[in-house]
């Protein structure tokens, strides 16, 4: 599905007014038709004490009309609204016309000393409806609108947030110093990216996106080029497995990996290749710790590389991996293989020979952190997996910068080296150099363990291998990595999961997603 700015979002909404002359008094009537539904979904609402909280604006507007429908459902509504009834304009004002009308109680906090209405309410309320603010929040939140959402948040009720939770960037997520916490938002017509990227997310609760009769092209029209998945989604870009196959079908992966103290890397990312159906995944490694990696792997093979005595891949090792990569697909290159001038020598030389696609993360990052360029030289697909330190080095930013801003830096960094790049965090971001954007949803805390960003990286490479784009390589690599991990936090809890229990749940996530599939 499509996620959109709330830039766009309002070019959407301009596009269905007028062009299509459909008054926005009935898309905000369709969006609190679709928001009460949700509400009464998810709660029980008859004669229940419901507080709305209402901001100018349209948002504002949504809300009035959704405290209409429920009081003429049943529940005792009550409206506070942060600014004076002359201020009301347009539909807003319609809505607040009618809901005067029906006698709803109304209040008005327009100073702090009003804040007591609103306290006295919150003791006795049952579930509060956020209207305070929508999508278009550009600066952060002052005045009476920042007491109300202070004291909402010394109240423990259930809130529903009415398209994004105040406080929030609808595009970015940043955090517009106060937020309501929602238990669930309900949005309209897309996700916006202040949903899904952090700290938004965590205070979207339970997002729920309705429809609010938006013509069907909405999205193509505009150029929105930004989306995430579902399940079903992501079941139906996966490639049906022919019964007529051998293990040279579904691809050759050679890795590139490992050092001393280091063996563990190239073992996940190996074990993750082979996991995610590749026929053959072969494992290059110094020669020193070649008899440790053959004894831990039984389907990989694996190949010894010169390493001078030192357990690292020497200089001399240059010739050996060009013809070790004769017969592969893809190269899944750099967890655990060390750091230092020879090797960024060694993986210049190999971006000098060879022409297979290649998956690049950990120290292979790190070796090229100094002249990323390189690889706008290389022909064949490449995608970088970074983590935001990572990311950090390559561009030469801070990692705050990087974390405040995962779309725009991995976007950019896409579009200026030609490559694929998959920025991993809380919220994955994957970026393509003709602009498309995705972000990934699935995946938990307990993924922030050592190890995991290897069995990422091998399933990356192992459905490139397979014959799947980069960009979607990447981009079902990452949602396939999460439900993984998702997995295995049902089954253990997120504290003890540990990069293992991600590989090993592996196979259960394509067992459950071809069952997904169309």
């Amino acid at each position: 599905m499509y996620v959109v700015t709330a830039k766009e979002m309002g070019c959407i909404d301009k596009r269905a007014i007028e062009e299509y002359d459909i008054p926005g008094i009935v898309l905000m009537e369709n969006a609190a038709i679709r928001a009460v539904e949700v509400i009464m979904d998810e709660y029980d609402i008859y004669k229940k004490n419901v507080i709305v909280l209402v901001g100018g604006g349209n948002n504002g507007g949504d809300g009035l009309a959704i405290a209409r429908h429920l009081y003429l459902s049943g529940a005792c509504v009550e409206v506070f609204l942060t600014f004076p009834p002359d201020k009301s304009k347009g539909d807003a004002k319609i809505n607040l016309q009618c809901a005067e009308k029906l006698s709803i109680p109304m209040n008005y906090i327009l100073e702090k000393a009003d804040i007591v209405h609103l306290e006295n309410s919150l003791k006795h309320g049952d579930i509060i409806i956020d209207a305070l603010f929508g999508t278009g929040l550009s600066q952060n939140v002052r005045g009476i609108s920042k007491y109300v959402i202070e004291t909402v948040g010394r109240y423990f009720l259930p809130v529903v947030a009415i398209d994004i939770p105040s406080g929030i960037d609808g595009s970015t997520g940043r955090y517009m110093g106060c937020a309501i916490k929602a238990s669930h938002t309900v949005t309209f017509g897309y996700p916006k990216q202040g949903h899904l990227l952090y700290p938004g997310r965590t205070y979207t609760g339970k997002l729920h996106v309705v429809p609010i009769s938006l013509p069907d092209d909405s999205a193509e029209a505009i150029g929105i080029s930004t989306f995430t998945l579902d399940k079903t989604e992501a079941a139906n870009f996966l490639k049906y497995r022919p019964q007529y196959s051998h293990k040279g079908t579904f691809g050759r992966v050679g890795v590139l990996a490992g050092s001393t103290g280091f063996t563990g890397a190239a073992y996940l990312t190996s074990m993750a290749a082979q996991r995610s159906g590749s026929g053959l995944v072969t494992l290059g490694v110094p020669q020193g710790i070649q008899p440790i990696m053959a004894n831990k792997l039984t389907e990989v093979m694996t190949y010894p590389l010169s390493d001078d005595g030192t357990g690292h891949f020497s200089k001399d090792a240059a010739v050996e991996i060009v013809r070790f990569l004769e017969d592969k697909d893809v190269l899944a290159l750099g967890p655990g293989m060390g750091t230092g001038e020879d090797l960024f020598d060694l993986i210049m030389h190999i971006l000098s020979e060879i022409d297979i696609s290649i998956v690049i993360d950990a120290d292979g990052l790190n070796n090229i952190s100094n002249d990323v360029h390189v690889l706008s030289r290389y022909d064949a697909p490449i995608v970088l997996t970074p983590h935001p330190g990572e990311m950090a080095r390559l561009i030469n930013r801070p990692i705050e910068y990087v974390m405040e801003n995962p779309v725009e830096v991995a976007l950019s960094l896409s579009k200026d080296i030609g490559a694929v790049v998959l920025l991993k965090g809380a919220t994955s971001v994957i970026a393509n150099s003709d602009g498309r954007v995705y972000i990934n949803t699935t995946g938990n805390s307990g993924m922030a363990t050592g190890g995991s960003g290897d069995v990422l990286t091998g399933i990356v490479a192992s459905l490139m291998a397979q014959g799947y784009d980069a960009f979607y390589a990447a981009v079902l690599g990452s949602f396939i990595h999460g439900m993984a991990g998702d997995m295995a936090a049902d089954d253990k809890g997120e504290v003890g999961v540990i990069a293992h229990d991600i590989l090993d749940t592996i196979p259960y996530v394509f067992k459950s997603l071809y069952n997904y599939k169309d």
